[in-house]
Order: C-alpha cells, then structure tokens, then sequence
C-alpha cells in the first residue's frame, strides 16, 4: 500500500474518534432553544449590521447630492465675503438703470460691515428699500465709505432714492432748470497777467450745458450756497490771492491772478473732483468757523459721490 495511502486513513479515523468523543461529551440541546446558526456573525449582530451598512450608503449618497446652498437657507453670502466690508459710516446704495433716468436707492449707516450682515438676512427689512426680493444676492448693492455719519446723511439728502435723467441739459429748459449745478472752467488774460477763473451755477437755465459746462450734479442748495460762500469772502481771501469775488443765489465767480497757488486749487477741488484736505484748524475757532468748515466738506463728499455714481453709469 502506497504511504499516502496510508497517512490519509490515519487522518481519517482519527476525525471520527475527535467526533465521537465531542459528541459523548455535549449533552443534547432541544431543537427548539437555540435556531440554527447561518451566519459566522452572531445573529444578533447580523441584522444590525446590515441596516448600518445601509444606512451608511444612504447619508453618504443623500449628503452628496444636497447643494452647498441648501446649507445656508436664509443667507445670501458667507460670512468670510462678508467681513471684507469696512467698519465705518458711510451709504449702502444700489443703482437702477433706465433707458433715459437712473434712480439710487439706499440709505445710511453707521457700520457699512453691519449693514452687509443684515442685508446678508434674506428677512432684512432693508431689502425693500434696495427693491431686493427674498431670493436676490447683494452682487449689485455698493457701498460708499464717509468719514462720520453726518456726511453720509447729507449724501441721502441729496441724491438717495431721488430720479435722475441720463441727459439733463436735453430735458431740462428755461421753466426747469434742472438739478445739477455746473462749472464754466477758464483762464483769462487781463493786463497780460494770466488769470484763473472759474464760474459755478447753481441752476443753469441754458441750452446744450454738457457742451459748455462741467456738470457737477446735486451738490446742493443754491440760496444755502449763496450765504455760505459770501460767509466764507474773508477766509478765502485770506487762503489765497482774489481778483474777482461774487456771488448770489444765482452763481458764484471766484477769479485770481495766481492760478496755481495751492489755495485756490483746492478751493477749486472741492468743486471738480470733491477733494477737501481741509481741518478744523483751518477755519476760525468760533461757530462760523465750524460751520464752514462742515460746509464745504458736505459740499465735496457729495460730489465725490456723484462722480462714483457717474462713473458706475459709465
């Protein structure tokens, strides 16, 4: 008999005495105590481990198929973006374009960066004044930085949630002047002496202004201007050389033979580009001075403003 033969019996009688021997040493359990085992899990664990398995594959199907949006619900904008906005006063506005007018809505604040949470708010009680709807991103609503919040007030007084036409000079006429004032910018020769002059309306009642005049917008009062600036005659004269003066509710004409002394282009500035680099210290110490003083910055900040608006209008 072949030796593998013979090592295969021995393996096999020696299965059959273990078997005999567990099996005479297990007493005999009822059919009914225990089910039969199918599983090498224990049966307690094999269901629950079948439903985690499945529970598992469903959250990471269901999270994958969830938009980021729906995860932000009631916010527009993350807050990262958010926080990007500046901490100081100033005006949340939104430009609406017509065909021939435009309108600015919006309004003030005293923390641009809070104002930007709150609108972030899809139930803001400051959308409605920017026309924002429950669903509208803030994309298109700007921002315009002042220095207090007086100054962001005298913008709103002027130009917020007002109507303004594209063309005013071609709408406008001698019974509506329009609301913008206008700036007649020249050098004149007198004696040979070269001369810088520059003449501001505050209601023009021409024609074809825009081919004439620098428009300056809104920018204020005229009767209120009228008493300020002539206020002003002595602290202007003291800022720089005058050769013409005057002024009514009208216009205002200020001239001098020194067209490039400091003073007078900034006065001129505060007009053209709305740029004030003025301080208090500038202006008596007294009541008038202050006053002044708030003025012609009111004066530029609104002007700057309507550049920006301009500029946004293109």
């Amino acid at each position: 008999m072949d030796q593998n033969d013979l090592s295969l019996d021995l393996l096999l009688q020696e299965t059959l005495a273990l078997t005999e021997y567990l099996r005479a040493s297990t007493p005999p359990i009822k059919a009914a105590e225990t089910p039969v085992q199918t599983s090498f899990l224990p049966t307690e664990d094999d269901t629950d481990y079948l439903f985690d398995l499945a529970d598992s594959m469903i959250q990471d199907e269901v999270a994958s198929e969830i938009p980021e949006q729906a995860t932000h619900e009631e916010n527009i904008a993350p807050p990262t973006y958010v926080s990007l906005f500046p901490e100081t006063p100033g005006v949340i506005y939104k430009i609406h374009n017509g065909p021939s007018t435009f309108c600015v809505r919006g309004y003030t604040t005293l923390n641009i960066k809070e104002a930007f949470f709150d609108l972030n708010d899809a139930d803001s009680t400051k959308r409605p004044i920017l026309k924002l709807s429950h669903d509208d991103d803030f994309s298109s609503v700007l921002f315009f930085e002042t220095d207090t919040f007086e100054l962001a007030e005298a913008v709103r007084e002027q130009i917020i949630n007002r109507r303004f036409p594209h063309q005013e000079d071609a709408v406008c006429n001698i019974s509506d002047p329009g609301f913008s004032w206008w700036m007649d910018e020249s050098s004149l020769s007198e004696n040979g002496i070269k001369q810088g002059r520059f003449e501001i309306f505050f209601k023009s009642h021409g024609i074809n202004r825009a081919d004439k005049y620098i428009q300056l917008g809104p920018i204020g009062d005229g009767s209120v201007a009228a008493l300020r600036m002539n206020q002003a005659k002595t602290l202007l004269r003291s800022s720089f050389p005058i050769s013409e003066f005057s002024c009514d509710d009208k216009s205002i004409t200020v001239a001098s033979q020194k067209p490039d002394h400091l003073g007078f282009i900034s006065f001129k500035n505060i007009f053209l580009e709305g740029i004030n680099h003025t301080t208090m210290e500038n202006f008596p110490d007294n009541s008038m001075g202050r006053t002044l003083f708030y003025y012609f910055h009111e004066l530029a900040i609104v002007r700057k403003f309507w550049i920006e608006v301009k500029t946004k209008l293109g």
